[in-house]
């Protein structure tokens, strides 16, 4: 698919080597009315509204990464309950030597697997076939780099940094499985060969390689969600569902819709010319308590018939 003519960290650094055969690296790092009731909603409230989406809403586990690391099965169990459709991972805690456990422990709450956050280590080299290994026993077929570092996106290096994304998605193609790259404000905000960190990517990346939209980060970045989608048609399959106010003293502190972004039409324009596949709620401000804040967000996303 032919791409558009272009119009002229919020996440902490987040850095887990996985143990055993999996080896991988993380690198990287993270309702419309503004009256809704939030007690309601916790409660699943009588004003929720039905999903009209066939997209399924997921969220990012890194969410909940402080209670994971205390009780891993017993904090999935309760992200279970919040009302979402799967998970992305953002490190297996003490599963990482048994994918196949992991897979068992998602589906047996019922949940499907949205993707998982990987570092560019996970798809270099030896490394790859590691990952395409426990990622088929996972069940996971999106591994999506969480982010790059700034030496792999200078302007002698973000080539080397396309080649190994490309290299990869040939690779994991024949296994139906993609990677894919997750925005940061930093990559609407450098300029690298004429462009930005983004563009860069995106223009010199197969077309089923996974652009993975951050609302919250291309926001703080400067960026226009809209123009966004609307550049990379087919290739925003995966989308942090993260809400922004640019400005306030606070930007990613709002719940879904309670913030500056235009959630109906992201959401619209998403499945009209995005090509989504998975929505991944993500919020990590630490002002209230995760379980809690990403249970009313998941009400919030349904207020938007998602």
């Amino acid at each position: 698919m032919k791409r558009f003519v272009r119009r002229g960290l919020t996440r902490r650094d987040f850095l887990k080597a996985t143990a055993g055969t999996t080896a991988i690296a993380f690198s990287g790092l993270a309702c419309s009315d503004a009256q809704h009731d939030t007690e309601q909603v916790e409660a699943g409230g009588s004003d929720a509204v039905a999903s009209t989406s066939a997209v399924p809403v997921g969220v990012q586990l890194y969410c909940f990464r402080h209670l994971l690391e205390e009780d891993f099965e017993g904090t999935l169990a309760e992200v279970a309950k919040l009302g979402y459709d799967g998970v992305e991972f953002a490190g297996y805690y003490n599963y990482a030597d048994n994918p196949e456990g992991l897979r068992s422990l998602v589906e047996g709450h019922g949940l499907g697997i949205a993707g998982a956050h990987i570092g560019l280590g996970a798809i270099t080299g030896d490394e790859l076939q590691r990952s395409i290994d426990f990622h088929g026993e996972l069940g996971n077929s999106r591994l999506i780099v969480a982010g790059i570092g700034e030496e792999t996106r200078t302007e002698d290096t973000i080539m080397q940094t396309v080649e190994i994304f490309t290299k990869a998605q040939e690779a994991l193609r024949p296994h139906g499985m993609s990677t894919g790259y997750h925005c940061h404000a930093y990559s609407f905000q450098e300029m690298v060969l004429g462009k930005n960190v983004w563009d860069t990517i995106a223009d010199n990346t197969p077309e089923d390689f996974i652009l993975q939209l951050d609302t919250g980060n291309a926001s703080n970045g400067g960026a226009d969600n809209l123009a966004v989608i609307r550049n990379d048609p087919g290739r925003i399959k995966s989308m942090h569902v993260k809400p922004h106010t640019p400005g306030a003293e606070h930007p990613f502190a709002p719940f879904v819709g309670d913030d500056s972004l235009p959630w109906q039409e992201i959401f619209d324009l998403s499945e009209a010319e995005g090509g989504i596949e998975w929505y991944v709620v993500e919020y990590e401000e630490e002002s209230h308590p995760p379980l809690e804040a990403l249970k009313a967000n998941r009400e919030r996303v349904r207020s938007f018939g998602r």
